[in-house]
């Protein structure tokens, strides 16, 4: 199962928001054609890295990315409270490999 479906069966959607960091070469009409085709367009903010300084900052940037992964980041799943104090982090290396839907959501639910 995807953590895309966990949360919408699991109506978590209602008290979370998503904010899907995307390199600004990354934006493409495709980007939200593929939100729009799974139903999360009104459920993922997008938020754009023109330069990736964000990801930079995070230290998520691929050390020696191909020429089309330019400025792109590792794979990255945060979760933050209304506080901004960050509760969950996990970094993918290889974005194959997909994060367990049950990390993000433990750590949503131990959120006061």
């Amino acid at each position: 199962m995807e953590l895309r479906d966990v949360f919408r069966e699991g109506g978590v959607l209602d008290d979370v928001v998503i904010v899907y960091v995307v390199a600004g070469n990354q934006m493409t009409p495709k980007t939200s054609q593929f939100l729009a085709s799974h139903g999360l367009e009104d459920a993922v903010r997008l938020a754009i890295d023109p330069e990736s300084a964000a990801i930079d900052r995070l230290g998520l940037r691929r050390p020696d990315p191909e020429p089309i992964e330019a400025g792109v980041p590792h794979p990255a799943t945060y979760v933050l409270d209304r506080e901004g104090v960050v509760r969950f982090v996990d970094v993918r290396e290889d974005f194959h490999f997909w994060l367990d839907p049950e990390l993000p959501l433990r750590a949503l639910a131990e959120i006061p």
